[in-house]
Formats: C-alpha cells, sequence, structure tokens
C-alpha cells in the first residue's frame, strides 16, 4: 500500500488563493478515493495545532500532529509525521528534509513584484523555494508561463517542473446570495465588478483611471475583498465617484456578484495563472483581462484583452462591453465554454501524473 500525506498547513490559516488551489486539490483527490481510481493508495491529510476550518472531507482523514505552527512546524514537525510517505506540498515550500516529495509552486511573484512582500516574507520565500524546488523529487506549477519564471529566476531547475493548471468548477457548488443586489443598490447588468487588493502588481489604478475617462453605459465599478475605502485612498489610488468598495465578501456574494457583472476587469501586470477570470468565466460573467502571460493562458479567446500599462485600452474596451450587449452574451458563452477545460478532477490526475513520472506508482497498470 503507497502512503501520502499532504501538507495540511494551508487549512489552519485564512484562506488565499494558494489555500484555495490546496484545498480543492485535496477534495479532488478524496473524491477518487470515493470512485476508487487508487485502490492501493493511503491518503491522509497532516496538519498542525490549533483551529483547522473544515476541508469537506470524506475519504481522507486528518491528522492534527506537534505543538509548533507555521515554517516551524512544517520543517520540524511535519517530516516526522510522514516519513514512510510521500508528501505533497501544495503551497509554494515544503520541508527540506524530505526528498519524496512533491511541493507546488504557484509563481516567482517574489522576485518580479517584489515590493508587494514584507522583507521577512521575501527572504522567506527566496531561501526556502530554490532549496525545495532541487531537495523535492517532483515539482509543479500552474501554468507554462509560471513554469518559464520559475526557470528564468533560478528557482526551479530548467525542465524540471510539470504544469498543474488550476480548475474552476469550485463556483458551481456554491449558491449566490442574490441579497448582495439589495444592500448594496445593485441590479444585474449595470455595473463592472473587480477583486479588491493593495498589491502593487493587482494593478488597481489602472481601472479607477479608466473609469473616470470613459464615457459608456457602465458608469458603476463595483470592488469587492480587499481593504475599505479610506485605506485605498491612502495608497494613493485616483478617487472615482463611480467605484463602490464592498470590502470582504463571502463566497456566496462573489459568486452572485460574478453572475450579475456585465464584466470583470482584471487588470494585473502578473499573475501565475489567473483564478479570479476562471471562476467568472465559469459564472456566466464577461471578462476583460490584462494581456499578462498567464491570464492571457488561461483565459484564451474568451475575454477581451487590454494592456495593464495602457489606461486608454482599457477606456476602450469598458465602452466596448458597456455598448455592446451582444458582445457580452457572445463572451458569456465563449467564457463558459473555456471554463469547463478546467477542472479539480482534471488537476488531481495530473498531480498524480507528475508524482509518477517521478517512479512513485500510485495507479495499478
Amino acid at each position: 500500500m503507497r502512503k501520502v500525506v499532504i501538507n495540511g498547513r494551508f487549512g489552519t490559516r485564512a484562506m488565499t488563493g494558494v489555500d484555495r488551489v490546496a484545498q480543492e486539490l485535496t477534495l479532488a483527490l478524496d473524491r477518487l478515493m470515493a470512485e476508487g481510481a487508487l485502490p492501493d493508495v493511503a491518503i491522509e491529510v497532516v496538519a498542525p495545532p490549533g483551529g483547522l476550518r473544515p476541508l469537506g472531507l470524506s475519504n481522507i482523514p486528518i491528522r492534527q500532529v506537534g505543538r509548533m505552527t507555521g515554517h516551524a512546524w512544517e520543517q520540524i514537525e511535519l517530516p516526522r509525521a510522514c516519513r514512510d510517505a510521500w508528501l505533497l506540498n501544495l503551497c509554494n515550500t515544503a520541508p527540506l528534509v524530505l526528498r519524496n516529495a512533491l511541493v507546488m509552486m504557484h509563481d516567482a511573484q517574489v522576485y518580479q513584484t517584489p515590493d508587494s512582500y514584507s522583507q521577512a516574507f521575501r527572504a522567506a520565500y527566496r531561501f526556502l523555494m530554490p532549496v525545495a524546488a532541487r531537495r523535492c523529487r517532483t515539482v509543479t506549477t500552474v501554468s507554462d508561463f509560471s513554469k518559464g519564471e520559475l526557470e528564468r529566476f533560478g528557482v526551479v531547475p530548467p525542465s524540471k517542473a510539470r504544469v498543474v493548471p488550476n480548475g474552476g468548477d469550485h463556483v458551481d457548488r456554491i449558491e449566490g446570495d442574490r441579497t448582495v443586489f439589495a444592500r448594496h443598490g445593485l441590479a444585474p447588468d449595470t455595473y463592472l465588478l473587480a477583486i479588491g487588493s493593495l498589491s502593487p502588481h493587482k494593478n488597481l489604478a489602472t481601472i479607477l483611471e479608466a473609469q473616470l475617462r470613459q464615457t459608456g453605459p457602465l458608469r458603476r465599478l463595483v470592488i469587492a475583498g480587499g481593504s475599505n475605502p479610506r485605506i485605498f485612498s491612502d495608497k494613493g489610488l485616483p478617487a472615482c465617484s463611480e467605484a463602490q468598495f464592498l470590502g470582504r465578501v463571502s463566497d456566496e456574494e462573489l459568486k452572485a456578484l460574478y453572475e450579475g457583472a456585465a464584466a470583470l476587469l482584471f487588470p494585473s501586470y502578473f499573475e501565475g495563472f489567473g483564478l479570479p477570470p476562471l471562476e467568472a468565466m465559469r459564472s456566466g460573467s464577461p471578462v476583460i483581462a490584462s494581456t499578462a502571460a498567464a491570464v492571457r493562458e488561461v483565459c484564451g479567446g474568451a475575454a477581451l484583452y487590454a494592456d495593464p500599462a495602457r489606461v486608454e485600452e482599457w477606456v476602450a474596451r469598458i465602452e466596448e462591453i458597456g455598448r455592446d450587449p451582444s458582445l457580452r452574451v457572445q463572451l458569456r458563452s465563449a467564457g463558459k465554454a473555456r471554463a469547463a477545460r478546467f477542472t479539480w478532477r482534471l488537476s488531481a490526475l495530473a498531480l498524480i501524473e507528475a508524482i509518477e513520472e517521478s517512479g512513485y506508482a500510485l495507479r495499478s497498470r
């Protein structure tokens, strides 16, 4: 019986995009276990002590071990709990003492956009990631673009990483909370949506400036997530009277906002993958996306594009989609077809194939 341990540190902290990927891959592996696709494999999640959010697992047990937390737990106590197993690390870092392990590295943004991270975070990840990439037998990443960047910065040895794209079908499990419209005075198909973040590479300033300049009918820009309006204004972002900052929203509220948006605006300079556009397309929202390489890789021909550094291109795309309802209908259809190609089941199977390429067979032949 082959043994696989999933590094469950992701389940003990507030969910980020990286943690979302780890949770959805774990759920997909759980479903493969239920299907009998891995009859000779025993999988468990090993997590640090303390609060663990519900992971929704039915076939994979969870074991909390040790007394430490954070990187100390991951480097010292986790290896002791999985000496005879293959260890899956799905959130960029891994114990440096283990070789029978997979590490998933989502991007090279601590090198591309260092100002988006604290000095301590940069130092830790710039040390841990390259060493883990050399020690672990298997390295995966989420896009061809990320693979190239990780190699370019010397994080991962050339040709070692395998691409395991994200899925987007987790949004199918979420029932949209349409009461969000009445609470914020919104009506479907009358607003543009963006995901709020102060990280410089997320480039919120460009779409705020574009909204100030555009003269189309879509005058309302809804920004979900992130901080409150005062904190955004303190960071020197353009003051836009048409922008409505909702602050943090639930998954159910976000699903409804995706479903009702005339378009999602996604202006990032860099992304390792670009999960929000995929979620939006799966939910039926048209997408105006950055020309960043990974975003184009995900969205293909199902989105409109604008250069993240050229405000005038965002103005043109916003006005185009606002004045042409038939274009919105076309993009909704194309987006759903494109998003159907990205499922967590396919991602989990690709993860298994990456492990097996290293000689650790998980499926009967």
